[in-house]
């Protein structure tokens, strides 16, 4: 008995002492990508029109950006990395 306490204490004390790999949180990453890239659009849109179409073309390619979130969270669902 003795031993099996001490073969789970010196197990237990193996998992707290392997430096374990920070957990990234992908879910709040793209969340925070769709932020960035709402505030990009609303400050493209309040920036005027003095841009020669630019800020327009600008706006269409943050749209598809987010639109890319859109698909990559989409995935993601349906391969259960995220709920």
């Amino acid at each position: 008995m003795r031993i099996v306490a001490t073969l789970i204490f010196v197990l237990g004390l193996a998992g707290i002492a392997v430096p374990q790999k920070p957990v990234k949180d992908i879910q709040g990453d793209m969340l925070q990508a769709r932020q960035h890239l709402n505030a990009a659009k609303d400050l493209a849109y309040r920036a005027g029109n003095e841009w020669g179409g630019h800020r327009m073309n600008a706006m269409k390619h943050i749209d598809a950006a987010l639109a890319e979130v859109d698909q990559a969270e989409k995935y993601a669902r349906e391969h259960h990395y995220i709920k």
